[in-house]
């Protein structure tokens, strides 16, 4: 892409040229250029150009006239290149004509890059040689035509740049306010304008924009129309106006002394990415039920939870409750010794009573190290979730986390507490009404208790899911998750989880400083979360660091061996973008179904040079999704560097898609 300083000759609104020359640039030289740029291969015959421009002359004269513009173009043309050549009887617009504002417009707004469609729609400083005379009456009707496509391609263009650089409720203000204004310089009374203009300043949250742009199209009507907008248009001002995401409460972030450790952490880099081979490992089991009696759900979701708090310990590794509830769900022994695991905490509900026993056991020889219960029914919830975790990590961490252990956190309400553990139940296999349902919970336990930060975090979380989920073609809800997940930073600064979504919505918003950001202070606060590691992992590979993020994605692994699908998924996501293709297939091998793994395979095979795999593939994405292009699958991903979007877009190519 040219910088706009490298254009020489400029062909819509006042034509001019930017660099010295000898003499006038002659007016019908512009008309001439432009019209082979605009021409069916940029050619055009010398008698079809003549009597365009000299309409009523005769042909002999007209052919004079043409020679003697054509000699007077060549003196006074600044560059070395020529701008026209001869190719028999036509003329062919040459190497230098592509140094003018009408060449890169026409070759930018083609492009996949935003920035570059974007820099098309600047370029646009008026209409088509807007203050040349017309001339005669077929002069006079090719610029009639060729304004008019001159308008809706750009205005095209302005709609579709509209839409992508909001879709992810983070373009800058004057950014949408530059496109609208050379998008109404083109055709100030265009209604759909308006509206396009509307619907971006909605999705970017900027309601007093919204209102202002109404206002704006209400006064136009009325001036030129005597009318009013549009029912529909009013319509999406009410919704956007109507559907504003907030923030359910205020939150006024007070740093706490007893978090000073990871305030002073953050001043420098950590180093995360250390060895889990010298510390003791830890793996939490599933409730088992009492003979002829079902364990309740969420004694087993509590488990979980307390798995999750105890990965912000230093001197300890928690493995994944994924693998080791799952080494017990699946009666596999072999499984739970593959977890190298140094200490057990086993559980069973006692009969007849709402209480959890629980057990830390050495592993192997099963020494019992403590035994406890702990009531979980009703308002004993908050306060066994605390104990159980305060009583696992002071065993295991003794005096060297003990300073830890004092840090304050927040004790939610029991009724609080409640919401939030059913609200995590229907998150664990959750389809788009459970998630819906989820968001319920958690908004409950906020409104019982707004400094609960678990329920915000976890309400980000199912804010960020539904935005995948509908096609991540909802700004609104990426921009409700990042509030959401600001606040539970305000409120819990000790807790990862509110920092790991403020990183996860951050990448998605294409906002790669601050994602950066935002995972390192979660892997300060939860060092050994395998989930968190996973995350962190694939936002490296989308920032451009491949080599990082699959260090990290080993290091999930070894805290979760036995991992869901989308552990996979995600480390042949980052194998792409290390260029190891066969790797990535490998990945997606492990999955129980290749469905959601497709473009994946695809693009491995397609860049393998396996054509008629990655065909096979590209047919099934078109089957799944009918009509999605590159472009759509290239512009999901939060790829910040231009070459993995280019090695992605080359792998669908190869797989048949357009």
């Amino acid at each position: 892409m040219k910088p706009e300083s490298d254009i020489v000759l400029h062909l819509s609104g006042v034509p001019h040229m930017a660099k010295p020359m000898e003499g006038v640039f002659p007016a019908k030289g512009y008309i001439l250029i432009a019209m082979l740029l605009l021409s069916s291969g940029k050619r055009m015959s010398r008698q079809a150009i003549a009597t365009l421009l000299w309409e009523d002359a005769s042909e002999g004269k007209a052919s004079t006239n043409l020679r003697q513009l054509l000699a007077r173009i060549n003196r006074s043309w600044p560059q070395h290149e020529p701008i026209f050549q001869a190719q028999g009887t036509n003329l062919v617009a040459g190497p230098a004509a592509d140094r003018s504002d009408l060449a890169e417009i026409a070759r930018w707004r083609n492009s996949q890059v935003l920035a570059e469609r974007v820099a098309a729609i600047h370029l646009v400083k008026g209409d088509l040689l807007a203050t040349l005379d017309t001339g005669g009456n077929e002069l006079s009707q090719w610029f009639r035509g060729e304004r008019e496509r001159f308008r809706q391609r750009i205005l095209s263009l302005g709609d579709d740049v509209l839409m992508e650089m909001t879709r992810f409720a983070r373009a800058q203000k004057n950014e949408i306010e530059e496109i609208g204004e050379r998008m109404l310089m083109l055709e100030p009374e265009r209604e759909e304008t308006f509206r396009v203009l509307i619907e971006a300043y909605g999705r970017n949250n900027n309601l007093e924009a919204v209102s202002r742009t109404f206002e704006l199209l209400k006064a136009m009507m009325q001036r030129e129309f005597n009318a009013e907008p549009k029912a529909e248009i009013v319509g999406l001002v009410r919704r956007i106006l109507a559907n504003n995401p907030k923030p359910s409460t205020e939150v006024n972030h007070q740093p706490a002394d007893a978090v000073g450790e990871f305030n002073a952490a953050k001043e420098s880099e950590p180093v995360i990415v250390r060895s889990l081979a010298k510390l003791p490992r830890v793996a939490l089991l599933p409730p088992n039920p009492t003979m002829g009696e079902e364990c309740d759900p969420l004694a087993r979701v509590l488990v979980e939870e307390v798995a999750n708090d105890l990965s912000r310990y230093r001197t300890f590794a928690v493995v994944a409750p994924h693998s080791s509830f799952g080494a017990v769900d699946l009666r596999e022994p072999e499984r739970l010794d593959a977890l190298r695991n140094r200490y057990l905490v086993n559980s069973f509900m006692v009969p007849g009573d709402p209480s959890l026993a629980l057990r830390l056991e050495l592993y192997p020889g099963r020494e019992i190290l403590w035994a406890a219960e702990f009531r979980i029914g009703g308002s004993d919830l908050p306060k066994a979730f605390k104990l159980i975790s305060r009583q696992i990590a002071v065993t295991l961490a003794s005096k060297i986390e003990h300073d830890q252990l004092k840090r304050m956190r927040a004790d939610p309400r029991p009724h609080a507490y409640r919401h939030y553990l059913e609200g995590k139940l229907l998150l664990q296999d959750c389809d788009l009404p459970k998630l819906r349902r989820a968001r319920r919970e958690f908004r409950r336990a906020a409104d019982i208790d707004r400094y609960f930060a678990p329920a915000r975090s976890a309400n980000a979380q199912t804010l960020y899911q539904e935005w995948l989920m509908l096609g991540a073609n909802d700004p609104a809800l990426l921009h409700q998750a990042r509030l959401e997940a600001d606040a539970a930073i305000s409120i819990d600064p000790g807790d990862g989880a509110g920092y790991r979504m403020a990183a996860v919505v951050s990448l998605n918003q294409r906002d790669f400083d601050t994602a950066s950001s935002k995972f390192l202070e979660a892997e300060v606060l939860n060092p050994h979360s395998a989930d968190l590691l996973l995350s962190h992992a694939d936002a490296l590979s989308h920032l451009g660091d491949a080599e990082a993020g699959w260090k990290r994605f080993q290091m999930a692994l070894d805290l979760n061996p036995f991992p869901p699908d989308y552990y996979w998924w995600s480390g042949a996501t980052i194998a792409i973008r290390r260029h190891d293709y066969r790797g990535a297939i490998e990945l997606c091998g492990r999955m129980s179904s290749d469905e959601p793994v497709l473009r994946a395979l695809a693009i491995s095979h397609g860049l393998l040079g396996n054509k008629d795999i990655a065909r096979q593939y590209g047919a099934r994405i078109r089957e799944m999704y009918p009509g999605v292009t590159i472009s759509d699958i290239v512009n999901l991903a939060p790829d910040r560097k231009i070459e993995d979007r280019i090695l992605v877009a080359e792998g669908l190519r190869v797989a048949g898609l357009t």
